[in-house]
């Protein structure tokens, strides 16, 4: 069953939080919100990343305003 999460406004995300690990999750919504600058003001954000096993990911997430992400989507990068 797909979970809507929701914002710190209480409303809710439009896509399904992706089943990704929780310490990965915090990982890259730490790296989002380190270089928030290139990001502000984006609805959808391509976050492309080193993820916790090793292999380079596009997190994509959507974007609510600083520290209020959802992560959405991970896509593995191939050579």
């Amino acid at each position: 069953m797909a979970f809507y999460p929701m914002d710190s406004n209480g409303h809710f995300f439009a896509y399904p939080e992706a089943d990704i690990p929780w310490r990965e999750k915090e990982k890259i919504r730490h790296e989002i919100n380190s270089n928030y600058f290139r990001y502000k003001g984006k609805k959808i954000i391509a976050h492309p990343s080193l993820g916790i096993d090793d292999e380079y990911y596009i997190y994509y997430t959507e974007n609510h305003g600083f520290d209020d992400i959802n992560i959405f989507a991970r896509v593995e990068l191939k050579d």
